[in-house]
């Protein structure tokens, strides 16, 4: 039976052997990559992936010219807040303010007028006026004016009493469902000025998964009725009969096709960065409201008359503390009504952003894959790599030309991945038929995994299972103080080569010192010492490694007078150290594994290096680590605490140096902290800031020390309720 199944396995082998190139054979695969890649497009983080690129499109190719000059906004900002202050008038400003400005774009002739504001409650009484009064010429301007929009929102929340809002009810021919959130409630103008407007303008917004607004409902489902979003509302004011049809990907509006996803959603078409030296015009309120009084007095007005003539005013607060800022794909927020702004426009000018159909997409990725297999398994190396390039610059290349092109949206990520499948597979399976040795999967997963994994992999594959095993090891965490400020100023590409140079020292030392890296985490890195395989000096193995960094950041320092940016982030590395029994193993699912530790004892290494913070240290050890540790590394208690998430108090340690006479000689002030931290624990804070006021200052400097100098004051003044010597943080 042995020799018949040999036998199988080889002929199916020759078999593959002479088919693997076969075009027909890339045909298919191309087709199950198209198919991997399109259901990953359709998960969140597929979904992410591409709107980040989509994000970087619109960031990086804007276009200004195509947003609409009679779509204007005034803002209450800072500038008209301190106007009106100068005349003893604070915000919130009387209703009737901005029953003046409404009155005023009436006699300007402004097209409509939005409000990116809710005015749900009644004006206030003040001394000089009366809130029903306020709030009525308010009402009386909106109705006068007649082209005036409120805003309003619905809400889950079923105690929201809604007045009835049906008379604001739009009426469309509904040939497919429409996508409801099933609202319970919402919130809406006073009656008196509901009575008033002409319509309303409703601002539910939920962002992507991800935070960022880049899609927006025009149609919102209550109670049997339908009601327009508020810049939806405002382009229907502005056209002489409302022709609505929902169809299954377009609301098409007085015969314009307004593009929707499957939610129903409108896809935003940006012009460029928000704010007032953004795409818009911005006016501030106090310059309009001067212009206003002026007309009204006979006075010279700050704006020109026609500034608003055939105008969509959108009035919205930008003020600090007032405004409505929302997440977009640039980088700054945008003021929310700009986000109303920028919808409008589009609207205005059938400016859409095309998004190509799923099919077309997954036929580029066929195209794509299909390519990279000719490419790879037809020619030889120094031919297909060059054109391997070539595959990634078309795929950019056509991407960012029919974006510049009409704002064509074709996926970027998935023939990306697509790319990187079929290059995947195509290299795999040419180094399996034409024999690559386990001396070269060696070589290139030893970048990867531990050469302890490697080997047992090699060894015995079947031993690598999903789970893991509890063992004591010691765990390592670092990360680098104030990363931001030292990466400030410098490209992704410069910043990532920094990072790269000092990942590579400090990893360098990691594994010099017998230790597992198990991830890197943003700007620093997580190490086990003790695993794979069961060390017993893994704590003194984690503390090594700790030392000698901060032995070659002490070099660094003596040696050089000026740091680049990747000497400061050796520098200002902290390092938490916890020793303890952590389950360790190949967790993971059967497609994707990670060898890797989780466990309480991991999460505490975490929250150590988080609180060198606090105490302004670099290395910090657990209790658990320094009874491990404190026969070869000089160390001092630097308190007895509660870290966040856990009930069982803990002493801290901080590793100054190894134990040897001359370092003890030198640390001797260590034995007045300890004096200084036991009367700190005793509740005697005169003579705990005796010393710890003395350690601070030079010569020793100590930091921690000037740390528990503050709390002692503090608590000589304020003592904690039940006070016993343990300090508890608040934060991780």
């Amino acid at each position: 039976m042995k020799n018949k199944s040999s036998e199988e396995k080889s002929t199916f082998g020759h078999f593959f052997n002479k088919i693997y190139k076969k075009w027909y054979v890339g045909l298919i695969i191309a087709v199950i990559i198209a198919i991997v890649a399109t259901l990953f497009h359709e998960t969140d983080m597929g979904k992410q992936l591409e709107w980040k690129t989509v994000d970087y499109r619109f960031r990086s190719f804007t276009i200004p010219e195509r947003a609409d000059s009679n779509v204007v906004l005034v803002a209450i900002d800072n500038t008209s807040l301190d106007y009106f202050e100068d005349f003893g008038v604070l915000w919130k400003w009387p209703r009737n303010f901005y029953g003046i400005v409404v009155n005023y774009f009436t006699s300007v002739g402004a097209k409509a007028v939005i409000f990116d504001m809710m005015f749900d409650d009644p004006d206030i009484d003040r001394a000089e006026t009366d809130a029903s009064e306020t709030d009525g010429a308010f009402g009386h301007f909106i109705r006068q004016a007649g082209n005036v929009i409120l805003g309003a929102e619905f809400t889950m929340n079923e105690t929201d009493v809604t007045p009835d809002i049906t008379p604001f009810s739009i009426e469309p021919q509904v040939e497919n469902p429409l996508y409801s959130q099933n609202f319970k409630g919402g919130i809406i103008p006073i009656e008196i000025l509901l009575k008033a407007t002409r319509g309303l303008g409703f601002l539910n917004i939920r962002p992507d998964n991800d935070g960022i607004i880049r899609r927006v409902p025009l149609i919102y489902s209550f109670n049997g009725n339908y009601y327009p979003q508020i810049a939806y509302s405002g382009f229907i004011s502005g056209q002489k009969h409302e022709d609505i049809i929902v169809k299954r990907n377009a609301f098409i509006t007085n015969q314009l096709p307004i593009p929707v996803d499957k939610n129903d959603k409108y896809f935003i078409n940006w012009y460029g960065p928000g704010g007032k030296d953004g795409v818009f015009k911005y006016y501030p309120f106090a310059a309009v409201f001067q212009s206003a009084l002026a007309l009204q007095t006979g006075g010279e007005p700050s704006l020109p008359k026609n500034t608003f003539k055939d105008k969509y005013v959108i009035l919205g607060a930008t003020a600090s503390g007032l405004s409505d800022l929302r997440p977009t794909p640039f980088v700054d927020p945008y003021p929310g009504m700009e986000i109303w702004a920028t919808a409008l426009s589009n609207f205005l000018n059938n400016d859409f952003v095309t998004i190509v159909p799923w099919w077309i997409n997954s036929l580029h990725v066929i195209l794509v894959a299909f390519i990279t297999f000719i490419i790879f398994t037809r020619l030889k190396p120094k031919i297909a790599n060059p054109l391997m390039l070539l595959v990634i610059a078309y795929i950019l290349g056509i991407t960012i030309l029919l974006w510049r092109a009409d704002r064509i949206l074709l996926n970027l990520s998935t023939p990306l991945i697509g790319f990187v499948l079929s290059y995947g597979y195509s290299a795999t399976i040419s180094y399996i038929m034409e024999g690559r040795s386990k001396r070269d999967i060696k070589k290139v997963f030893t970048r990867y995994l531990h050469p302890d994994v490697i080997e047992t992999l090699l060894v015995d594959p079947d031993s690598i299972k999903i789970g893991g095993d509890s063992i004591t090891a010691t765990v390592l965490f670092t990360d680098i103080a104030n990363f931001t400020t030292f990466s400030e100023g410098k490209t992704p590409k410069e910043l990532v080569g920094l990072l790269n140079e000092y990942f590579d020292k400090i990893t360098g030392i990691v594994l010099e010192n017998n230790g597992l890296l198990d991830k890197y985490t943003g700007d620093g890195i997580m190490a086990i010492f003790g695993a794979p395989i069961p060390k017993k000096d893994h704590a003194i193995m984690a503390c090594r490694a700790a030392f000698e960094h901060r032995i070659y950041c002490r070099k660094l320092q003596e040696e050089k007078q000026e740091f680049n940016a990747a000497d400061n982030f050796h520098i200002h590395t902290r390092i938490g150290v916890n020793s303890g029994p952590i389950v360790a193993g190949n967790i993971g699912s059967k497609n994707r594994m990670d060898y890797t530790a989780i466990g309480d004892n991991v999460n505490l290494a975490a929250r150590l290096e988080g609180v060198n913070k606090i105490y302004k240290t670099q290395i910090m050890l657990s209790e658990s680590t320094y009874d491990l540790i404190k026969k070869q590394f000089l160390c001092r208690e630097l308190d007895r605490l509660r870290v966040k998430g856990k009930t069982e108090p803990t002493s801290v340690y901080e590793l100054l140096d190894e134990n040897t006479e001359e370092a003890v000689r030198k640390n001797a002030w260590i034995e007045d902290y300890a004096k200084g931290l036991s009367y700190y624990k005793k509740a005697e804070w005169n003579k705990a800031i005796d010393i710890f006021e003395r350690l601070s200052q030079n010569p020793t400097n100590d930091k921690a020390s000037g740390v528990m100098l503050e709390r002692c004051r503090k608590f000589k003044h304020e003592t904690p309720k039940d006070w016993d010597g343990i300090f508890t943080l608040e934060v991780k």
